[in-house]
């Protein structure tokens, strides 16, 4: 265990409960970005929220890699099993874990979920991939931000997740865009899930290119199922953060 590769995180303990949250931040977030609900969630559970973008670019990263690194944490932290909290690209990173360790999940929640990349989005990514080496990536990013969340209520979100994206720099940036047509046989891992992993998404209704295929792919599974929060957009964790903290928090008294 000693040299294993893991991340670093915060950690939160309460003294009156042995369930953990595993908090997953998205792509070009940060610990940071789960600010209000570890304000919140971490009253109730012990909290671990790892911290993926920093220290990383001495090592070549896929998909699989990032799975192990995450096992390796939770082991570090003597964690044996974890509600997992993922949210938009981290959400197949979830997805691709509960495959790979199902031992160690007890259930997810999908903040801004995603299953699949359709059409639209896949040529967003092609884009990216092909200008990644002549553009500026905080130029490639701030356009995507647009894209993804381009109402005047998603202001507060593009801003904080713009603030974080600059802060992972050029070689992290490649890195993990790379990683992301990885995830092309998502839906397929979504298939591979024990049926006793119950696996619920959070979207705001303005997440206009992701919730259309959430809501589509996860009727195909009695373990799915999906909260749509109105007036919001994709990152509803931060634009109506109260509201999908109440929701996560219902959705996991449930499975108590």
């Amino acid at each position: 265990m000693a040299g294993e590769r893991r991340f670093s995180c915060e950690v939160h303990q309460v003294g009156h409960t042995s369930r953990w949250l595993v908090l997953v931040h998205g792509f070009g977030g940060s610990a940071r970005t789960w600010k209000k609900q570890v304000e919140f969630f971490s009253r109730h559970y012990n909290l671990l929220v790892p911290q993926m973008h920093e220290d990383m670019d001495d090592e070549y990263l896929d998909v699989d890699k990032v799975c192990e690194i995450i096992s390796n944490t939770l082991d570090h932290h003597n964690i044996e099993k974890a509600y997992f909290v993922g949210f938009s690209f981290s959400s197949l990173i979830c997805l691709r874990f509960a495959v790979l360790y199902p031992e160690k999940v007890d259930s997810m929640i999908m903040g801004g979920g995603i299953i699949k990349f359709n059409l639209k989005t896949r040529f967003l990514l092609s884009l990216a991939i092909t200008f990644k080496k002549c553009i500026n990536y905080m130029f490639l990013y701030r356009f995507f931000a647009y894209i993804i969340m381009p109402r005047k209520n998603h202001s507060r979100s593009r801003s904080i997740f713009v603030k974080e994206a600059e802060k992972l720099g050029y070689v992290e940036f490649c890195k993990w865009v790379d990683i992301i047509p990885q995830t092309k046989q998502s839906l397929n891992w979504l298939e591979s899930i024990s049926d006793d992993i119950d696996i619920l998404y959070v979207s705001g209704n303005q997440d206009y290119l992701f919730l259309k295929d959430t809501l589509k792919y996860s009727k195909r599974f009695s373990n799915s199922r999906v909260e749509i929060i109105e007036n919001c957009g994709h990152v509803c964790s931060i634009e109506q953060h109260d509201k999908f903290n109440n929701i996560v928090f219902r959705y996991l008294n449930r499975m108590a």
